[in-house]
């Protein structure tokens, strides 16, 4: 394999530096696995701003969380809310329909 050098700011090779060996990786192993990982997760590391990954992670939880709330007031309960109507609506008429045929079958019954 053949190695090539890039030339960063001091400061810069400190902090890599010092990940790291925070991540117990020498620091060519440990940058080729943080070019892995903005390739598999496409992440844009200019994107960040100074938020941690978790403080990311908190607010992508909480869209997903507000998604899903307005799905459940704008669609499952209106759902779920018809569902009953028409759940009480064949009880109704299954129950019309059994006493329909039962005054039926009294006619045929008294008749012979």
């Amino acid at each position: 394999m053949r190695k090539k050098s890039i030339i960063i700011n001091e400061r810069s090779h400190k902090e890599l530096k010092k990940l790291a060996q925070e991540h117990q990786r020498n620091i060519g192993k440990f940058t080729e696995e943080m070019i892995l990982y903005f390739q598999k997760t496409g992440t844009d590391p200019r994107a960040i701003n100074g938020k941690n990954a978790s403080e990311m992670i908190k607010v992508i939880d909480r869209r997903i969380v507000s998604f899903f709330k307005t799905q459940e007031s704008e669609i499952l309960y209106p759902i779920q809310q018809q569902l009953l109507k028409n759940g009480q609506r064949t009880e109704f008429l299954f129950n019309k329909l059994i006493a329909e045929l039962n005054k039926i079958f009294e006619r045929i019954k008294s008749r012979g």
